[in-house]
C-alpha cells in the first residue's frame, strides 16, 4: 500500500517529536559486579551467564568496574562450586535509593556446570526490577488528607510506571507544599510491580476561605506563553562533569538533581560556586530533554523547576560578594581576576537562565493541568522567589492566586507570606483577608513563637499600608518622609529609594532622606557597613533623626564589639586596634549625646559603656573584674536616676556578677520584679538566682527565686525557655526545702519543657530524673538517665554520674564513683563523685571552686552582651545570662 508524501512527513514528524520521551523511557541499566570465590578471586564465567542471561531479558547490562554514571541497580555477591553443586548469595542495590536492597539466595545440586545457577539469579533479578509499573500506592501517617488527596497531589496513580522522575517528582512536591512536616517515599519491588510506599507527618495548616485571587487574565501574564522553548543554560566544560555529557536517562538526570537539593536544603550548607556549576550543567542536561513539552515530561518540568529555584538572587549574590571579594584581595595569583569576572558572569548567566526557565515551566504546568492540586504550589514557589528578587508586583498576585485556587488546605506560613506581600503592593483588601484567616491561630497556646510574633505584626503593616495611600506627592515635606519610612517597613524599596532621591532634591540640607537611604541600603544587604556612606554625608546636615543616631550607634558599636575588641583580646591593649578605637569612642560618645532627645535611657547606658571602655583601653594596668565592677557602679546610678527602664535593669542585673559587694548584689536580684520590668530582666532575674543558689544558697535566695518562679511569663514569645527556667527554679527550691509539692510541681513542668524543646532536652531530662531520685523513684531516674544519655547531652558527665548513682550499689558503684573521680572530668564533678563516695577532701586546687560552693548544681554558664539593628525595632542592646543549671545526684535510701 502507498502513502502520499505528506503522510510520510506527517508520520516522520511523529516520530521525531516522541525522541525525547522515548530516550526518558529506555531500557533499565544494571551494573554487575565481580561474584567472588571463597578464595576472593572473580568468577568471570559465572559473571558472563547472568549478563547474556539479562541481557537477553531487555536489560541494559553493564561491568562494575567500567559502570555507566546512569545505572540504576548494581548486583554484586559471592558464588560457591564444589562437588555438592553451586550455591551464590548476592545483593541487588538501587543505585538511586528509591529502594531498599535485596538479598537473594539460591543454590543448584550437582551439575557439570554453574550455568543453571546463574541464570537462576538472573531470573530472580528480572523477576524483580522488569515490572517498574505501580501495582498499588500505600499512603500512612497522621494527615487530614485522605489516601487520594495525597495520591493526586503526589501525581501518581496506580498502573503508571513508577520512573526515578516520577518518584523524585512526587517527592519534591510532597516536601515543598507546605502540608507536612516530614515526607517519606519509596518503592518496594514484586513480580506484580512497584508497591509505593508514602508516609506524612502533617504539619499546621488552615483550610482558606474564601480569597481575592488576581485572576486567571493576570497569572497568564505574569507567566507568559507556554510554548516558549526553555533558554539555553550557560556552557560548562565537559571535562568537570563528564557523566553528564550527553546524558539522556531520565532517572539518572532526575537523581542526579535530587543529589544536589538534599545538599543544599540544609541551611547550615554554604552554596558554593561549584554547586552552581554543577547544578547548572544537571539543569542543562535535563533542559536538552525536555525542550518540547509533552505530558510526559511534567516530573521532569517539577525537578527542574525546583532545582531551577535554588539559585534565587540572595544566593547569587552572596556568591558574587565572596567572588568580587577575592579579586579585591588578588588571592588566587596572576589569573585571579580574569576569572573570578568569568565566574561572576556565568552567575548572571546561571541567574537569568533559572529564572525564565521557572516562568516558562511554570506557564506549561499552569495551562496544561490548571486544575491539578500541583498548580497552588508552582505559583507560590514562583512568589517566593519573586519577593528574594525585591519583585512585589509580580509576587503578590503570584501569591495570593496560589490561595485562591487552592483546594487543599495551607499552611499557616503560606498565608502569613500571602498577607505580608499584600500589604507590601499596597492591597489593603487582599492582606487583611488574608490577615482575618490568622487570627484564630492566636489561641492556640502550642503556636511557634515566631509565628505568632508574625501574625501580631500584621495590623502595624495594615496600618503601613493605610499611610502609604493615604499621602500623595503634593503633601509636605514631612508627611513625605513617613510615607517613605513606611515604604521602607512595607519592603517596598522601588518605590522608597526614587521618593528619597526626590526629597533630597527639595531639601539638600536636610539629613532624614540620606538616613532613609541608609535604612534602604541596611535592608538590602543586611550589613551595618553599607550605612556608612549615607551616614556620613547626613552626619552635617540638619534634622537628625532617632533613625539616624539608631544607625549611626549601631554601626560604632559594631565596629567596637565585632572587630575591634576580639583583636585587642589577641594583641592587647597596647596594640594598634586598641589606639584606633580610642579615636571611635568620641564620636560615638557625640551620638549617644544626640540620641538622648529619642532613647534617654539607652543613650546612657551606652555612654556608661564608652566611658567604661575608653578607662579600660587607656590604663593597661585596669584589669577585666575592675572594668566590671565599674560598670555595675554606673549602672546601679542609672537605676537610681531613671527607675523601672528595662534596660537599665537589665544591665545592672547582668553586672551584679561581677560586684565586689556580694550583699548589694544580692539584695538587687532578690527584689520582686513586676511584669512593667520587661520580660528580659524576669529572665536574667530567674538565671541569676539560680546561680546564686549554686554558690552561695541561703533561705532569702530559696524564697526570692521561689516567688519569682511562681510570677506568670505569659507575655514571653518563648514558652519554652520560661518553663525550662521556671522548672530549673522550682526545681533547686524544693530540693532545698525538701518541699515534695515543690518538686512534684517542678517535675510536671520538665515533662512539659521535654516536649516543647529541643535543643536541650538532654540537660532537662537529667534534670527530671535528679527530681525523681529525690522523690524516691529510682527506677524511673533510671530511665530517665538512659534516655539523657541518648540525647547526646551538652554535659555527658552529669548524666553519668546520675547514671552510676541509680544503676550500681554496693562495691560496683564505690569503683565507679572513684574511676569516674580519676578520669579526665571537670574538677567540680570529679570532687562531687569523692563527696558522694564519701571520700572528699582537699584534693581540688587553690584555683578551683570547691563542691561545698556548687552543693547539687553544676553551672554550665553562657553569657554575652549582644547589640543589633533592625528597621523595624531600632537599635537594641541584649544582656544575655543563661545559669543552664545541672542538677547532681545524691545518694537517697
Amino acid at each position: 500500500m502507498r502513502f502520499p508524501i505528506s503522510v510520510k512527513l506527517l508520520f516522520l514528524a511523529f516520530l521525531i517529536s516522541l525522541l525525547p520521551a522515548a530516550a526518558l523511557a529506555s531500557s533499565t541499566h544494571i551494573s554487575i559486579g565481580d561474584f567472588l570465590t571463597p578464595s576472593g578471586q572473580p568468577s568471570p564465567e559465572f559473571k558472563a551467564i547472568i549478563k547474556q542471561r539479562l541481557t537477553a531479558a531487555g536489560l541494559s547490562c553493564a561491568n562494575c568496574t567500567s559502570e555507566p554514571p546512569e545505572s540504576r541497580y548494581t548486583l554484586s555477591g559471592l558464588m560457591v562450586r564444589d562437588d555438592k553443586g553451586t550455591s551464590y548469595s548476592a545483593l541487588l542495590t538501587d543505585n538511586f535509593h528509591l529502594e531498599p536492597e535485596v538479598f537473594i539466595k539460591g543454590k543448584q545440586i550437582g551439575g557439570s556446570s554453574s550455568e543453571p545457577a546463574a541464570n537462576k539469579l538472573a531470573d530472580s533479578t528480572v523477576q524483580l526490577i522488569s515490572n517498574q509499573s505501580v501495582a498499588s500506592i500505600e499512603v500512612s501517617g497522621d494527615s487530614r488528607l485522605t489516601p487520594n488527596a495525597v495520591m493526586a497531589l503526589a501525581q501518581i496513580l496506580p498502573g503508571e510506571n513508577a520512573t526515578p522522575q516520577k518518584i523524585i517528582a512526587a517527592r519534591i512536591i510532597l516536601e515543598n507544599c507546605g502540608l507536612f512536616e516530614k515526607v517519606r517515599i519509596y518503592l518496594t519491588p514484586g513480580p506484580e510491580g512497584r508497591k509505593v510506599k508514602i508516609s506524612v507527618q502533617e504539619r499546621d495548616s488552615i483550610i482558606p476561605a474564601s480569597i481575592p485571587g488576581p485572576g486567571k487574565a493576570v497569572l497568564d501574564n505574569i507567566l507568559g506563553p507556554a510554548d516558549l522553548p526553555l533558554p539555553e543554560f550557560p556552557v560548562i566544560s565537559e571535562k568537570k562533569f563528564p557523566a553528564l555529557c550527553n546524558a539522556t536517562c531520565g532517572g539518572y538526570l532526575a537523581y542526579r538533581a535530587e543529589s544536589i537539593l538534599t545538599r543544599l536544603r540544609h541551611s547550615e550548607y554554604r552554596f558554593n560556586m561549584d554547586d552552581v556549576e554543577e547544578l547548572v550543567a544537571v539543569a542543562s542536561a535535563i533542559r536538552n530533554n525536555i525542550s518540547t513539552y509533552d505530558a510526559s515530561c511534567l516530573d521532569m518540568c517539577i525537578i527542574l523547576m525546583k532545582l531551577c529555584s535554588m539559585l534565587d538572587l540572595h544566593t547569587i549574590r552572596t556568591i558574587s560578594e565572596n567572588l568580587q571579594k577575592n579579586v579585591d584581595q588578588s588571592e588566587n595569583g596572576p589569573h585571579s581576576l580574569e576569572k573570578n569576572l568569568e565566574r561572576i558572569e556565568f552567575l548572571t548567566q546561571a541567574y537569568e537562565a533559572t529564572q525564565e526557565a521557572q516562568f516558562i515551566l511554570s506557564s506549561r504546568i499552569f495551562h496544561d493541568r490548571i486544575h491539578s492540586p500541583v498548580v497552588p504550589w508552582v505559583l507560590y514557589s514562583l512568589g517566593e522567589q519573586a519577593l528574594k528578587a525585591e519583585d512585589i508586583t509580580r509576587a503578590a498576585p503570584l501569591l495570593s492566586g496560589a490561595i485562591a485556587i487552592s483546594s487543599l488546605p495551607v499552611a499557616p506560613e503560606m498565608l502569613l507570606t500571602t498577607a505580608k506581600a499584600q500589604y507590601s503592593n499596597l492591597d489593603i483588601e487582599a492582606g487583611g483577608a488574608a490577615s482575618t484567616q490568622l487570627k484564630p491561630l492566636l489561641a492556640n497556646p502550642d503556636l511557634n513563637d515566631d509565628l505568632r510574633h508574625q501574625i501580631n505584626s500584621l495590623p502595624q503593616r495594615a496600618s503601613l499600608c493605610e499611610t502609604v495611600l493615604s499621602i500623595n506627592d503634593q503633601d509636605n515635606f514631612d508627611l513625605q518622609l513617613e510615607k517613605g519610612n513606611a515604604l521602607i517597613l512595607l519592603d517596598r524599596p522601588d518605590l522608597a529609594e526614587p521618593l528619597f532621591h526626590r526629597l533630597n532634591g527639595i531639601n539638600p540640607d536636610d539629613a532624614r532622606p540620606f538616613t532613609g537611604l541608609a535604612r534602604l541600603a541596611f535592608q538590602r544587604t543586611d550589613s551595618l557597613l553599607s550605612v556608612r556612606p549615607y551616614l556620613e554625608r547626613a552626619e552635617h546636615m540638619k534634622n537628625k533623626d532617632r533613625y539616624f543616631y539608631e544607625l549611626a550607634l549601631a554601626y560604632k558599636m559594631e565596629r567596637i564589639t565585632a572587630e575591634a575588641l576580639p583583636t585587642i583580646r589577641i594583641d592587647g591593649r597596647s596594640s594598634e586596634e586598641a589606639s584606633a578605637t580610642r579615636f571611635i569612642l568620641p564620636k560615638t560618645l557625640e551620638y549617644a549625646a544626640g540620641y538622648e532627645r529619642f532613647n534617654m535611657p539607652q543613650a546612657k547606658l551606652i555612654k556608661a559603656g564608652v566611658n567604661v571602655l575608653g578607662e579600660w583601653l587607656a590604663y593597661p594596668a585596669m584589669s577585666d573584674a575592675e572594668a566590671f565592677e565599674n560598670m555595675f557602679m554606673q549602672t546601679m546610678q542609672l537605676n537610681g536616676e531613671m527607675e523601672g527602664q528595662p534596660e537599665i535593669i537589665a544591665a545592672s542585673l547582668y553586672f551584679s556578677t561581677d560586684a565586689t559587694d556580694r550583699a548589694e548584689a544580692r539584695e538587687l536580684i532578690s527584689r520582686p520584679m513586676s511584669v512593667k520590668a520587661g520580660l528580659k530582666p524576669r529572665f536574667l532575674q530567674l538565671n541569676l538566682l539560680i546561680r546564686e543558689m549554686a554558690l552561695t544558697p541561703s533561705v532569702s535566695v530559696v524564697k526570692a527565686l521561689e516567688q519569682a518562679a511562681r510570677s506568670s511569663f505569659s507575655d514571653t514569645p518563648s514558652r519554652e525557655e520560661a518553663v525550662a527556667l521556671k522548672a530549673d527554679a522550682l526545681a533547686i527550691a524544693g530540693l532545698y526545702t525538701n518541699s515534695t509539692s515543690t518538686m512534684e510541681r517542678a517535675a510536671s513542668l520538665y515533662t512539659l519543657a521535654i516536649d516543647l524543646n529541643e535543643g536541650d532536652q538532654g540537660r532537662l531530662l537529667n534534670n527530671l530524673a535528679r527530681i525523681n531520685l529525690a522523690l524516691g523513684l529510682r527506677e524511673e531516674a533510671d530511665d530517665l538517665y538512659d534516655e539523657a544519655l541518648d540525647n547526646s547531652p551538652e554535659v555527658n558527665e552529669v548524666v553519668e554520674l546520675g547514671k552510676i548513682i541509680t544503676s550500681l550499689a554496693g562495691k560496683e558503684r564505690e569503683a565507679a564513683l572513684q574511676e569516674f573521680a580519676a578520669a579526665k572530668n571537670p574538677s567540680r564533678l570529679k570532687d562531687a563523685a569523692r563527696k558522694l563516695n564519701g571520700t572528699s577532701n582537699s584534693t581540688t586546687g587553690p584555683e578551683e571552686t570547691s563542691f561545698v560552693e556548687m552543693e547539687g548544681i553544676y553551672l554550665n554558664e553562657k553569657r554575652e552582651i549582644t547589640t543589633g539593628y533592625d528597621n523595624y525595632s531600632g537599635l537594641s542592646i541584649d544582656f544575655k545570662y543563661n545559669s543552664n543549671a545541672w542538677l547532681l545526684p545524691t545518694l537517697h535510701p
